[in-house]
């Protein structure tokens, strides 16, 4: 009763999307070093040059509650590379090692945000690691950065916020969101009042942007912008870099609370989105009901939004929180379900 209640609550979304339930699959992924189904595909990113989807997971809730617990061990994540043309197919289980070995990683491997420069052939991710202070774990972001191989580069971690959430590599330098200005109930205390005072650090911890209420995924666009999404004004901002930091060209409203994005082949920004905060709140913070998940495309140019993937009963996924669009087909990861979902529509080409 409350997930329909909650289901009830999501933004409705205009027109056919360009991909249907029917034309999408669900595939399990298996990390092979440890048996276990991965689950918490946060983040994507497309490595074009070995045509291959690099996917940041780890199961956050769990370690969550390992950590609450005061756990011997909290459970780690992986970078895993999926290649396209397995996900093209019809395999319904693809097992992946995790390219980023967990033992390189200062406090565990568990990448939230993900980025990867094709030119450079790095990838840059925000890791979630956990140390043990007097009995207790506490987490601190750090920024990461490997090769296309997985051979982490050694390197201080930065400087990210409690609340760092995605990164973003713009020419030279690397900027970092953040979707409060504090954590905790303090946090919370943003969120009752609305506050916009998330925003962009400088990977040195230098706000160079403020304003989003609850700034999420950031990404670079074609044209050396930063867009970034801004979860409760369910909205995309296209910022401009000039002396002082950023500022914002345009705001494109989206028909649901946007996650992370990404940049499709074509330019078009590419975001998965939360028809309703209410049950992605409810799921995320209470392990209540199934949240919906949507995709749009957005030309960061005229604004225009396109529908691609619309599951507003969570049919296929619960909690879609990336996506990209590549080579005909549609990949989506959750942060809170198991796996990705793959669409291809039935008229496309092989």
């Amino acid at each position: 009763m409350a997930a329909l209640t909650l289901a009830s609550c999501a933004q409705k979304a205009e027109g056919d999307p360009r991909y249907a339930l029917g034309e999408c699959r669900r595939v399990t992924l298996i990390d092979e070093g440890t048996g276990k189904a991965v689950v918490g595909a946060e983040d994507l990113a497309f490595d074009a040059k070995a045509r291959r989807v690099l996917i940041s997971a780890y199961d956050r809730r769990a370690a969550e509650r390992q950590a609450n617990s005061r756990a011997t061990d909290i459970e780690q994540g992986g970078i895993y590379a999926a290649p396209i043309e397995a996900l093209k197919g019809e395999a319904a289980t693809l097992t992946l090692a995790s390219i980023v070995t967990r033992e390189t990683v200062a406090g565990g491997l568990r990448p939230h945000g993900l980025s990867f420069d094709g030119e450079r052939r790095e990838i840059a991710f925000i890791n979630r690691s956990y140390q043990k202070i007097n009995g207790d774990w506490r987490m601190t972001p750090r920024i990461e950065r490997a090769g296309a191989d997985g051979a982490v580069f050694i390197g201080d971690g930065g400087k990210p916020r409690c609340s760092a959430n995605d990164l973003a590599t713009l020419g030279e330098e690397t900027f970092v969101s953040f979707d409060h200005a504090a954590c905790g109930w303090r946090g919370g205390i943003e969120d009752i009042f609305a506050s916009r005072v998330s925003g962009l650090d400088s990977a040195d911890g230098v706000d160079v942007f403020e304003g989003a209420r609850h700034a999420n995924g950031v990404v670079a666009t074609k044209d050396r912008q930063l867009a970034l999404a801004a979860t409760r004004d369910k909205s995309v901002l296209i910022l401009d870099q000039d002396s002082s930091g950023f500022a914002t060209d345009k705001t494109i409203s989206v028909p649901g609370a946007p996650d992370n994005l990404t940049i499709s082949d074509g330019g078009k920004i590419v975001a998965a989105l939360h028809p309703s905060l209410f049950a992605i709140g409810a799921e995320r913070r209470l392990g209540w009901g199934r949240s919906g998940s949507r995709v749009v495309s957005l030309d960061p140019d005229s604004g225009a939004v396109d529908l691609l993937f619309d599951d507003p009963k969570a049919t296929l996924m619960s909690a879609a929180s990336a996506a990209i669009e590549e080579e005909g087909v549609l990949v989506i990861g959750s942060a809170l379900d198991r796996g990705l979902v793959v669409c291809k529509r039935s008229d496309a080409a092989s």
